[in-house]
This record gives structure tokens, C-alpha cells and sequence, in this order.
């Protein structure tokens, strides 16, 4: 049986009257073609896992590409090959030249050279920070290339990524040697990437017993046609999705669901569309009764496409407004800076609105901004989840209503839209989660706990085209 690709609904798209049925946007349920990961480290004590999980009966190659956080310039990347139902996964952990590497106790096929592979410094040519410990956090993403129809290369009629009764694949080494000696794109067939793939991201710090886990964002229809590109190039990225975008909104309050379409000149702008948010909100807990600590991860996966000179002949692009290598303060310092706002409420309802000096490092002018492309923000004085050397704002106990509740991170200010052929997204595309660790060493026992959840987001768009009404609860009676 072959599993095919979700489509968008036909009705939705001759409502929208949109010319094709491919339109990148967020999976509504889980699974899909694009996993993001918003964050990796290897501070401290921490180690980060992964897994990809293929749900469909079908090969798949993926590119697997690992980024670091100041500028998302590309630490390493190599292909995996999953067999039908497979998982693949591994750990990035301490390299012993102070950067990361990424370890796979798998048996799928990869195009990796060396298990562990170390992290590199090539592409540090940015202005920002060049020492290999910038590889020591980021965030990474997984991109379904093709659908895999025949990859036979030794001619012994069987599949040589697809695990034998043994429990390891035919032949691996076939499949690194074809690349290697150009062959593979002679002797193999793809067809176009059919989804049904999902992940999940934990970071684990074993001498203190925690561990947070959380799934990756999903993607679906990012590609139309097969992008099985040779390992090691910077190739599938978000600017090759197909430039089309559509955006689900619901609206309780009027019993509405919205759907939005956009056509755009470059792929990077459609991914950019379905992740924009006005503002985004979870929970926090700083309590030193239960030795609460509480970090936000907060990650731009396509900022650098629109801020890095390398990227786009005039950053800054909007949505973003700041240029790579100059802070707010003039430095080139590798941080590209968003203004932003931050507003807390305590669980009865006390609100405080943070300014720049409740939050360190303190921005210039009172401003409170994130500079990075995966930013972490510890929440109340004494935080330190992640043990994140370079990339953490700290939100200050005196900056809080209370030791617990919930907070909004603004983003719709001006300058922060992103315009496409129908409709203006004001916000700023943003994935992340919060981790939330508990202590009980105050009864005798040297116990900790983690839990993490991702982010809840508000949207903001308008345009000439404000979406189309598929469904309006006030237009159901009953009988």
C-alpha cells in the first residue's frame, strides 16, 4: 500500500482559489515531512537526545542538519536512510576539543564518517564568536528529502537500507560508496517526500537525575518534488520550500476557524508565515519552596535568512530588524537583537511588565530584546536550567509578581511583519518550549524532577485577504 501524502483539504483550497494543492503549513497532527527541533546543548552537564520516528511503509531519506545558536550557521549535516516503520536515533554530547559531537548507537544507514562525528567551526566566518564551544548549543532540524522507490546498488535484490531479519540494514556501505563515487543518482529512484514523520527532543543531565522531553514542530508539504541532494551540500533549506503558505486559525470566542493563503517570492517566507506569532505564553515557576527552577527556550529557525549579509544582499529583511554582527549597542558582537516585551501574572492575577533592568543582560535604553536564534531565558534569580553559557537573558526575581504563574513574550512591534500576497503577519516565526525543574532536598531526599511543555502562541493577521471562513459555529442550528 502506498502511504500518500496529506493534502489540504479541496474544499478549503477552491474556497481560497488557490492554484495548487501544495502549501507548506504547521501539522494539526503530529506527523508530517519537517521536524524542527528548537534546541541542543551540551553545557554543563547536559546531554541532548533525539529520535525520528518513520510511521509509513515507505523508505525515507532525510537530511539531518545541526545549527548553532548565535547566527544558525550549519555545524554539521548528514543524510539517514529509515526502512519502513524504523527510528533512528542518538545523542549529541561533550566532544574532547571543547565543542559537540553527535553519537548514534543505530543501525539505519547514515552518510556519517565517524560515529561519534564532532561538530565543526567551518562556516564561522560571520563576525560572530569563531572557537569551536559556539557549536555547544543550537538547535537542529530534520527535512524529508524523497520517498525512497528502489536503492538496490549492490544488484543482490534487496534494499540496501532496509533492515534484514538480522536487524541491520543490507548494506550501508553501498549507499556511502555511491556518493561517494557519484553513482547514486544513477542507480537508485525517489519519488517526492510523503510525510509521516515525527520526533521528540530531551535534554538530560544525569548528575542531577532531570530530563525534559518534548516533540519537534511538524511541516507539512514543504516539497513537491524529490530533493535528494548529495551529503554535505547546504542543500534542502527553508528556502526551498514551495512558496505557498497556508495558516489555520481558530477563534473561540466567534465560533470561527480561518484559513489563510499566501503566495511568496522565496521558500524561506512561506516556512516564516506559518510560524509567525504575535506573542507566545507558558507557564513558569521560580518557588524556593519546591526549588523551582524555570527556562524558556526561544527560537527563530529562519532568522538568519533574513539578518546574516551572507544570507540576503540587504538585511535587515522583515520581519526582523536588526543586522547581524551589531548589538543594539553597536558591537559586533554576533548577536542580531529583537526588541520584544515581557509581561508576567502571578497565579491570583498581579501582573508586572519587565523592563531592562529586571533583565540581564541589561539592554540599552530600558529596552528589552533576544539576540540570538535560539535564545534561552531563565526565569527569577537563582535559575540555571540549562547551564546556557552564551545565548540566556535572566529574567530577575525582582522583575516577577509572584514565584509562580504565566508570561507573554511580545513580538507584533513595529517593524516585525511579514507581508505576502493576500495577508501581513505582525510577530515574528518562533518554535520553543519551557522546562520547569523541582528539587525535594529540603525533606532529606536528594531527588530532582523536570517537565517541559511547548509554548502556546497568539497570532495577529490582516490584510487584504483577512482568510477565508471555513466553518462559523453561529451559521449550525440544531433540529
Amino acid at each position: 500500500m502506498k502511504m500518500k501524502k496529506k493534502i489540504l483539504s479541496v474544499a478549503v483550497l477552491a474556497a481560497l482559489g488557490a492554484g495548487s494543492a501544495q502549501a507548506v503549513n504547521v501539522s494539526t497532527d503530529g506527523t508530517g515531512e519537517v521536524l524542527v527541533f528548537p534546541y541542543f546543548t551540551v553545557q554543563g552537564n547536559e546531554e541532548t537526545l533525539l529520535s525520528i520516528v518513520n510511521t509509513t511503509n515507505q523508505g525515507k531519506a532525510v537530511k539531518v542538519r545541526f545549527r548553532e545558536a548565535y547566527n544558525t550557521r550549519e555545524v554539521l549535516d548528514f543524510h539517514v536512510y529509515l526502512s519502513p516503520y524504523d527510528v533512528w536515533v542518538a545523542k549529541i554530547q561533550d566532544s574532547a576539543n571543547g565543542g559537540a559531537e553527535v553519537f548514534t548507537p543505530d543501525n539505519s544507514c547514515t552518510t556519517m564518517d565517524t560515529n561519534p562525528e564532532v561538530f565543526r567551526d567551518l562556516l564561522f566566518t560571520d563576525g560572530g564568536p569563531t572557537g569551536i564551544e559556539r557549536t555547544r548549543e543550537g538547535y537542529f532540524t530534520v527535512i524529508e528529502m524523497a520517498t525512497i522507490v528502489d536503492m538496490d546498488l549492490d544488484n543482490n535484490g534487496l534494499q540496501d537500507y532496509i533492515h534484514t531479519a538480522a536487524g541491520v540494514p543490507d548494506n550501508c556501505a553501498a549507499i556511502r560508496q555511491a556518493w561517494i563515487n557519484g553513482s547514486m543518482a544513477a542507480n537508485s529512484t525517489v519519488r517526492a517526500p510523503e510525510g509521516g514523520l515525527f520526533g521528540t527532543l530531551g535534554i538530560i543531565n544525569v548528575q542531577s537525575g532531570t530530563q525534559v522531553t518534548v516533540p519537534a514542530t511538524v511541516l507539512e508539504n514543504f516539497l513537491s518534488r524529490p530533493a535528494h541532494n548529495e551529503p554535505g551540500t547546504l542543500r534542502p533549506d527553508w528556502q526551498d520550500a514551495d512558496p505557498v503558505s497556508v495558516v489555520v486559525n481558530s477563534d473561540s470566542a466567534a465560533g470561527t476557524v480561518t484559513v489563510y493563503e499566501d503566495n511568496w517570492v522565496t521558500g524561506t517566507d512561506a516556512v516564516s508565515a506559518v510560524l509567525m506569532a504575535s506573542s507566545l505564553l507558558n507557564e513558569y515557576s521560580a518557588n524556593p519552596a519546591t526549588e523551582a527552577e524555570t527556562a524558556w527556550i526561544v527560537t527563530f529557525p529562519t532568522k538568519s535568512k533574513y539578518v546574516d549579509p551572507n544570507e540576503t544582499a540587504l538585511p535587515p529583511v522583515a520581519p526582523f530588524t536588526s543586522v547581524f554582527r551589531a548589538s543594539a549597542a553597536g558591537l559586533e558582537d554576533g548577536m542580531a537583537c529583537e526588541e520584544i516585551t515581557i509581561t508576567s501574572w502571578d497565579r491570583e492575577e498581579a501582573e508586572k511588565e519587565a523592563t531592562g533592568s529586571t533583565v540581564s543582560p541589561r539592554p540599552p535604553q530600558a529596552r528589552v530584546s533576544l539576540c540570538y536564534e535560539a535564545n534561552v531565558i531563565e526565569f527569577g534569580d537563582d535559575s540555571n536550567v540549562f547551564s546556557a553559557a552564551n545565548t540566556t537573558s535572566k529574567l530577575a526575581t525582582a522583575g516577577l509578581p509572584g514565584v509562580a504563574g504565566w508570561t507573554k513574550i511580545g513580538f507584533a512591534s513595529v517593524g516585525h511583519q511579514l507581508t505576502g500576497s493576500n495577508n501581513t503577519y505582525s510577530g515574528l516565526p518562533v518554535i520553543g518550549f519551557k522546562a520547569t525543574v523541582l528539587g525535594n532536598s529540603n525533606v532529606g531526599v536528594g531527588a530532582s524532577y523536570g517537565s517541559a511543555v511547548n509554548h502556546a502562541y497568539e497570532r495577529m493577521i490582516s490584510g487584504s485577504q483577512t482568510g477565508v471562513t471555513v466553518f462559523n459555529a453561529a451559521t449550525i442550528t440544531s433540529n
